[in-house]
């Protein structure tokens, strides 16, 4: 398919991995950064990293499969 970056499908499938890509790395950048006090933080990054994640995982196979790789049974 020659003109796939073209379609709806792919540039829409392609945002949405993207953005979790950002999330999981901005996320991954909060968590890491030094506290200067032990109040808990008011986002939980660890569970929200993980949900966004596999979104991104599953993203990204449906853009393999939109290159015409079969994943699966």
């Amino acid at each position: 398919m020659p003109n796939l970056p073209l379609t709806p499908e792919f540039i829409t499938t392609f945002l949405v991995f993207a953005t979790c890509l950002g999330v999981v790395g901005l996320l991954a950048w909060l968590e890491k950064r030094p506290r200067a006090t032990l109040q808990p933080r008011l986002l939980p990054t660890t569970p929200v990293m993980l949900v966004v994640g596999f979104v991104g995982i599953l993203a990204l196979v449906h853009l393999v499969n939109l290159a015409g790789v079969h994943t699966g049974r």
